[in-house]
């Protein structure tokens, strides 16, 4: 009994498999394109259109910038599309998408080399100012800009023109040489390419030069301000120039005292006047005598 189920089993089996395996292979492709975020924005590309014989013309117009530099000015680029299908279109933009070319290459460190979304920045000039796009990363990885405010009735045989600007930020990594960047629109038209090379400026090693702010702050840390209390040494020079005026006065009293001394000599004159008186005594009694012996004789 078990045999024959066996034997069904066997015959069947490979039927499932490859009824499975269509179906998966059916699926996968449009999960895969949703998970890593490759569903198209919602913009004029999905408005239905008329069929027409030729498609619009794109092409790049000035400006058009060949380099970008990590942290500095953003870089501008023009795109042009010509409506010359026969019939006008309700709604028309172009479609903007980029990455780096350098993701292609195994021995590329993918991290640094893969487009990420925080290094860049589009904009769009629209009603005299600009416009900032969001960005979308995808799974190639590719980072595709939403243009739907663009969109706008284009007759037949008009010519629309737009310009854009892509910044890149310094943070970007240095392993990130360039990107290529896809211009697009509606139908069949073929899509244009473009390349932008990096620059990443090595002003990073220059910010250790900060420390020439010591050497500046050192030079005023050093007048020679605190020289000026040589000025006091200078005051007490002066101290003694006037100290001698003092040693004057002294000497001054000094020779008043003497002078003094000498006025009031009172015994020196006592002794002149005794001296006088006795020489006038002597000269008495000397006349005296004398006429004593006159008479006598």
């Amino acid at each position: 009994m078990r045999a024959p189920v066996i034997n069904r089993f066997a015959k069947i089996a490979p039927l499932a498999a490859v009824v499975a395996l269509t179906a998966g292979l059916t699926v996968l492709p449009a999960s895969t394109a949703w998970a890593c975020g490759d569903a198209p924005f919602s913009n004029s590309a999905q408005a239905p259109e008329p069929q027409r014989a030729t498609t619009p013309a794109l092409t790049f117009v000035n400006p058009r910038a060949t380099t970008l530099t990590a942290g500095g000015p953003k870089v501008e680029f023009g795109v042009q599309i010509a409506n010359h299908t026969g019939a006008p279109y309700k709604a028309i933009s172009p479609g903007l998408s980029f990455w780096n070319p350098q993701s292609g290459a195994a021995d590329n460190h993918l991290p640094n080399v893969n487009v990420r979304k925080q290094d860049f920045t589009v904009e769009v000039m629209k009603d005299g100012k600009w416009q900032p796009l969001k960005l979308r990363l995808g799974c190639d990885p590719t980072l595709s800009a939403d243009t739907s405010l663009l969109d706008a009735p284009l007759a037949d045989g008009q010519t629309k023109r737009y310009v854009f600007r892509i910044g890149l930020a310094a943070t970007a990594p240095k392993e990130q040489q360039g990107i290529e960047l896809h211009v697009s629109s509606q139908g069949d038209a073929p899509m244009i390419t473009t390349n932008l090379k990096f620059n990443h400026p090595a002003a990073q090693p220059t910010k250790p030069a900060t420390p020439k702010a010591t050497p500046s702050t050192a030079a005023p840390a050093a007048p020679v301000t605190p020289v000026t209390p040589a000025a006091v040494p200078a005051a007490a020079k002066d101290v003694p120039a006037t100290a001698p005026t003092p040693s004057v006065s002294p000497t001054a009293a000094a020779t008043t005292t003497e002078l003094a001394e000498t006025g009031s000599s009172t015994p020196n004159t006592f002794l002149l006047a005794s001296a006088a008186a006795f020489v006038a005594l002597g000269a008495g009694v000397l006349l005296l005598v004398r006429r004593t012996l006159r008479t006598r004789g």
